[in-house]
């Protein structure tokens, strides 16, 4: 019974430095998909000169899907538009996606994207996108950095914490 309860002592906090591997890694895979997204929508408003209405819409639907569900809140909350700003409805959409694991500065940077969006003409909006998804690759880059760095540390600790408490409580 103790090597049972040992094991899965060991097997519970192996998988918590699982878990820390696998948010490293969600957290790269999430900013590739934010500065797809923003290529998306830039050549759309560039090239076709899509509305933001048209825009949302098709990003809600052929955005990578991690993304997917900020794109369907702000064009959900397009219907709000006109007893809201744009602004307001993109901030809304960005603070609710949680699911995105940002961290403060990149969703403040995401979110004073909505105050060009829509607002300005299209080389404006252009250089609005190109200014967010520059900050975005630089925390893609560091969010590399910490992945390639950290990730052996979250599962060493995980495991030998594991050892370690078993070790006590034998």
């Amino acid at each position: 019974m103790r090597l049972l309860g040992a094991g899965l002592v060991i097997l519970a906090t192996g998988s918590m430095g699982l878990l820390g591997v696998s948010a490293l890694r969600g957290r790269v895979k999430v900013l590739e998909a934010l500065i797809v997204s923003l290529q998306l929508m830039e050549s759309e408003i560039c090239t076709r000169m899509a509305t933001m209405r048209e825009v949302l819409d098709m990003l809600s639907r052929e955005a990578p899907a991690s993304v997917r569900g900020l794109y369907r809140r702000a064009s959900g909350g397009l219907a709000a538009l006109g007893r809201c700003s744009f602004y307001t409805i993109w901030r809304m959409a960005v603070e609710k996606s949680r699911e995105l694991r940002l961290r403060p500065g990149e969703i403040e940077t995401l979110t004073s994207l909505g105050l060009s969006l829509g607002r300005y003409d299209v080389n404006e909006q252009a250089e609005a996108i190109g200014r967010t998804r520059k900050r975005l690759e630089a925390a893609l880059r560091q969010a590399e950095t910490e992945r390639d760095r950290d990730w052996k540390l979250h599962a060493f600790f995980g495991l030998a914490s594991g050892i370690f408490a078993v070790i006590i409580l034998l």
